[in-house]
């Protein structure tokens, strides 16, 4: 299945069989497939996602038009392009890259493959990570256990029990021992704004720390997620309650943390974009309405309603719905106005004037 950034699970304990290209946006993974909400239902519960009962999916890629500039159904598997490239993947050959024009710029034949970013995109060769650029050379050799996306120069890696950071060449920059510094690796942590959120075991909280690996901003969060547009959103725990609010490079609150989580800041809250950050109170509401998205601005006030289980944040002016009760996904823009019809079974962000969307098919098309 392929899941978008907005549904994806932890891999960790999925059978070598489920596991294949790990790219979208910021992050994808892409294995067997299911349906939008058993998936969705999946990353709620953090339960990995099985093959059984499941059909194949159709890929390609649409403008804002909704129309379809770039069939990849030939695939088994496709991710969003960044870069100007987009993973695809083959089962019998593995994960590649096409560019716009649809052409392979790379051929499937990794085991796993991030998305590029900064010209360089992370690749798994028996059972390590390494990376390359995009004319497909492996400019570093394969080593890590894990290894994220690169952001300002840097990446996030990890090496048995040393979470690091390293730079374009492979040196390492520093390296903790993850007994005593935590990042969140397997959803892609990545420097932004200078400052990466870190978790510390000892104080059991976290805050933000600089390229150097101190920390800038005390760890006293429940939780946090990154810096975007000068803030970033943080969760204390309140009488019982997990609270959601926004933060700037001081660690002061901007916007009071006064949402609900529902204990699920990572499902329930978004950072912003486009200034607009999207969340939900779950099924435990103080503001807004049960299990529904609302928009708030950079003052925490609400600008936008919606009737929808899962929206995610604007991205090009559009932002991804799914509606729980059609069981499908499609698009807003930033009036709300439905501007995709909601006709998908898995859909992405719209980057570089593109996403990438599947439908399910009853059978196999053959190549």
């Amino acid at each position: 299945m392929l899941l978008t950034e907005h549904s994806f699970v932890r891999l960790r304990g999925l059978s070598g069989t489920l596991v294949k290209c790990v790219c979208l946006t910021l992050v994808l993974f892409c294995f067997s497939l299911k349906t939008s909400k058993e998936i969705l239902r999946s990353f709620l519960t953090q339960q990995p996602i099985t093959n059984h009962d499941m059909g194949h999916f159709k890929y390609s890629h649409i403008d804002k038009t909704g129309k379809v500039v770039i069939d990849v159904g030939k695939y088994d598997g496709a991710g969003g392009f960044s870069g100007g490239l987009a993973t695809v993947y083959l089962e019998d050959k593995g994960c590649g890259f096409i560019d716009k024009t649809g052409k392979e710029k790379i051929e499937p034949q990794f085991e796993e493959a991030t998305c590029f970013s900064e010209g360089l995109a992370g690749v798994h060769i028996k059972d390590k990570w390494g990376v390359i650029d995009n004319a497909g050379r492996l400019v570093i050799k394969p080593q890590y256990d894990v290894i994220n996306g690169f952001s300002e120069g840097v990446a996030v890696a990890v090496k048995g029990n040393d979470v690091m950071l390293i730079n374009r060449t492979g040196q390492t920059i520093f390296s903790r021992s993850m007994d005593g510094l935590q990042l969140n690796v397997y959803e892609n942590a990545r420097f932004s704004e200078g400052l990466i959120a870190a978790y510390d075991p000892v104080k059991t909280k976290t805050g933000f720390i600089d390229k150097t690996g101190k920390f800038v901003i005390e760890p006293k969060f429940n939780e946090a997620g990154t810096f975007t547009e000068g803030v970033a959103r943080v969760a204390i725990i309140e009488d019982g309650e997990e609270k959601l609010g926004f933060i700037d490079h001081s660690g002061q609150f901007v916007i009071s943390p006064i949402f609900n989580t529902d204990i699920d800041f990572r499902r329930n809250s978004t950072d912003f974009s486009e200034g607009l950050a999207s969340l939900s109170e779950g099924l435990r509401p103080t503001i807004t309405e049960e299990a529904k998205f609302v928009y708030i601005d950079k003052k925490g006030a609400i600008t936008m309603f919606t009737n929808f289980f899962y929206a995610v944040p604007f991205r090009d002016g559009m932002a991804v719905v799914y509606d729980d009760e059609r069981n499908k996904w499609g698009y807003i823009d930033k009036t709300g106005r439905i501007a995709i019809p909601l006709r998908y079974d898995s859909a992405s962000d719209f980057y570089e004037g593109l996403a990438r969307v599947a439908i399910q098919e009853t059978k196999r098309l053959s190549r």
